[in-house]
């Protein structure tokens, strides 16, 4: 079977699961579209059950929405806090767009008042966003965070994962903290107990095994795990990793080729085929996928920034700013966040052109919130773009700001 026999019709119940899967991952954007494309599918058939689809569905967008919608109020906090009202006003009237919550309008709407009256002394207004870890669960309530890291899986993988026990438990929560040896033991005497049977220990034993580099080891339990569990997308993903490691491309096509064809046309399997071609050093090939597989299924995000990177792979610099661009114009017509890897490309591939704009200067800005790993090349360019501009003063201000981050940064490593 070739790569572009994936491309077969899909139904509203495969959309569905799809903007399920996007939920699960936080991606709650294309969620809200997976979503809206299931409900237009749904409703251009006909079934006798249309009303009950319909009124899930609808539900499922409409929660996708009030999600995204605090989402957007929590980045709204964090840009005011870098200096960024602009970009903050911004999320926020999307944010209201989104919810019919009344009691986040007000916080919306307090925030937004706030923005107005006291934007000349921005800089001394402090929010603090909230975060899972630290309001969601009590660190010292072990199932309590256990039950957290497991709600965003489907009810009957979380049933899988909680019957397996204490020791399970104690081993998935270690891996999920960082503690890879620890997480190794526990779930290595968990698969022993198991003998011959295959469960979703082997999988995270695989994971913990994958983090201390054990990638012989890991590729087995994953082969054997796919074979039990066909429907896993995380196993394909790590396995596909340890495949590209060891430069073995056509191993991980025929991995990705024999996938059940529930998975084929999911936007992971999809992208594992193109990361496969484009690893190996076949880009035009690559590239051909990717636009085979928007073309069919549609705009997707995930595709479009492969597509993008393959493109500057390529040297094709121009094509893959028109793709930045519109994934950027998509974020603000469909109310999503935006990837700070995208956004990082598209400055840095509109700063080249010699752009000197407020606009560029705000996605420099937000990025030093986002990345802050990069701040001292994000305001190196803040302060090329004030010198364009006719700004010196600005220029030399964010120029120092810049060498105190790069001399910090020497100091800590």
């Amino acid at each position: 079977m070739g790569i572009f026999d994936f491309f077969t019709p899909k139904s509203f119940e495969d959309m569905e699961a799809k903007a399920d899967r996007l939920v699960a991952s936080n991606d709650l954007g294309l969620a809200k579209l997976e979503y809206e494309k299931s409900l237009e599918r749904l409703m251009s058939i006909s079934m006798a059950d249309v009303a009950e689809h319909q009124s899930r569905i609808e539900n499922k967008i409409q929660d996708t929405c009030e999600t995204l919608a605090q989402q957007h109020l929590n980045m709204a906090k964090e840009l005011v806090a870098a200096k960024c009202p602009t970009e903050a006003a911004e999320l926020l009237t999307l944010a209201r767009d989104l919810s019919n919550n009344m009691q986040l309008h007000q916080d919306i709407d307090g925030l937004v008042d706030r923005i107005t009256s006291e934007n000349d002394t921005i800089d001394q207004l402090t929010f603090a966003p909230e975060s899972v870890d630290s309001v969601a669960f009590d660190p010292e309530d072990q199932d309590g965070y256990y039950q957290i890291l497991l709600s965003t899986m489907p009810e009957e993988v979380q049933a899988g994962y909680l019957a397996l026990g204490e020791r399970f438990q104690s081993g998935y929560l270690a891996l999920n903290q960082g503690d890879f040896a620890l997480a190794a033991e526990l779930l290595s005497q968990v698969v022993a107990e198991q003998a011959e049977q295959i469960t979703y220990a082997n999988l995270e034993l695989a994971n913990a095994q994958l983090n201390l580099g054990w990638t012989d080891t890991a590729a087995g339990l994953l082969e054997a795990f796919i074979e039990a569990y066909p429907l896993s997308e995380q196993a394909y993903e790590s396995l596909c990793e340890i495949y590209w490691e060891r430069g073995d491309y056509d191993r991980a096509d025929r991995l990705l080729q024999a996938c059940p064809d529930k998975l084929k046309l999911s936007v992971s399997i999809l992208l594992l085929m193109g990361e496969t071609l484009y690893r190996s050093g076949k880009l035009a090939e690559a590239t051909d996928f990717y636009l085979k597989a928007i073309e069919y299924l549609g705009w997707q995000e995930p595709l479009a920034v492969a597509l993008a990177r393959t493109h500057e792979a390529a040297g094709q610099q121009d094509e893959a700013f028109g793709i930045y661009q519109e994934i950027v114009n998509n974020c603000k017509s469909c109310h999503q966040r935006l990837d700070p890897v995208v956004r990082h490309r598209y400055a840095e591939l509109l700063y080249a052109t010699g752009e000197s704009s407020s606009g560029l200067l705000d996605n420099y800005f937000a990025l030093c919130s986002e990345n802050p790993k990069d701040q001292n090349l994000y305001y190196r360019r803040i302060s090329e773009i004030y010198e364009r501009q006719g700004y010196p003063d600005e220029a030399k201000r964010y120029l120092a700001i810049a060498r105190q981050v790069e001399s910090r940064n020497e100091d800590v490593g």
